[in-house]
């Protein structure tokens, strides 16, 4: 395994571990090239185009999906994992008097985007052997890549997917409680 497969890997990790503890410095520390700040701009596009891929490798590993299942059911298993998306009336309810109504609307806008990068960026790990690349996986890799602000709320939202425990993992859960 070469040393930036290694990083990568740890990294993947670390953002999981981060998600499932809620601690959003970790996070950011996580997605960090591992020369940090002194990371040449190409490389650090480099590394963060293979984070996005690797997280959302981790989330279609996690998930019980087939292989070549459709948009539709990624769409629903992240729905049934992390619950429907904030509405902007439930995103103002935070905080009423510094969060109007455009803000929320632009942010419930910002998550649903973020949630069908997501789906199509989880789609690459779930796709059936032989079947072409979606060309909307390779849209929603670069929008994910080359926005921070998308970047590191992709990367958070397959964060929580693969830190996910399967539907089978639930159930069984459930069943010896």
């Amino acid at each position: 395994m070469t040393n930036e497969q290694d990083d990568i890997n740890k990294a993947v990790q670390a953002v999981v571990a981060a998600v499932r503890a809620g601690d959003t410095g970790a996070l950011y520390g996580a997605v960090m090239p591992p020369a940090g700040g002194r990371t040449p701009p190409d490389e650090a596009g480099r590394w963060f185009a293979l984070l996005v891929l690797h997280v959302a490798l981790a989330a279609s590993a996690a998930c019980d999906l087939e292989r070549g299942c459709s948009r539709e059911a990624v769409a629903q298993w992240i729905t049934d994992t992390l619950g429907p998306p904030p509405t902007p009336a439930l995103i103002r309810s935070a905080d009423p008097a510094h969060i109007d109504h455009v803000t929320a609307a632009s942010a419930a806008a910002d998550y649903a985007r973020y949630v069908d990068y997501s789906v199509d960026l989880m789609r690459v790990g779930l796709a059936a052997p032989g079947e072409d690349v979606d060309l909307r996986a390779v849209d929603a890799h670069q929008a994910a890549t080359n926005d921070k602000t998308a970047r590191i709320n992709v990367i958070a939202l397959l964060g929580r997917l693969a830190a996910a425990p399967s539907q089978h993992a639930r159930g069984s859960q459930g069943r010896s409680a």
